[in-house]
């Protein structure tokens, strides 16, 4: 998924994306009156590729009710990090697909060219699979 596609995503629920300058973070996503928004602070994004990963992230937070409140203790928070973030790679890079260029020869490199996402997040997303499941 391209980012327009994050965007496409996030007005089909109509949640809305705010510029908004964060002290501690490049997104986050809020509720208020049972409308959502995510507000990106896009004076910490440095790229589309970024844009796109932060976006996913907090659009995985919506899609798999993993909204915390600010006061909610550090075993919560990171509860709903990692069901966000488990959302974001499985719509970012697909394990069949991600399976599927390995076994075509595709590097680290390669691999984050052809899914559009940062060397580091796609080592991440790699880890993260590899957690899951044992092997890709």
């Amino acid at each position: 998924m391209e980012i327009l596609d994050m965007y496409k995503l996030a007005e089909n629920e109509n949640i809305d994306i705010l510029n908004y300058k964060w002290s501690n973070s490049k997104a986050k996503i809020f509720e208020i009156d049972n409308n959502y928004y995510i507000g990106l602070d896009m004076h910490k994004i440095e790229n589309s590729i970024e844009e796109k990963e932060v976006l996913a992230e907090e659009l995985g937070h919506y899609y798999c009710d993993a909204l915390y409140y600010i006061n909610s203790d550090k075993i919560q928070k990171n509860k709903c990090e990692h069901r966000a973030m488990k959302w974001a790679y499985s719509v970012l890079v697909p394990l069949s697909k991600l399976k599927e260029k390995i076994a075509q020869g595709f590097n680290l490199y390669d691999l984050s060219d052809y899914f559009n996402v940062d060397s580091n997040y796609m080592n991440n997303c790699i880890n993260f699979y590899i957690d899951k499941y044992g092997k890709i």
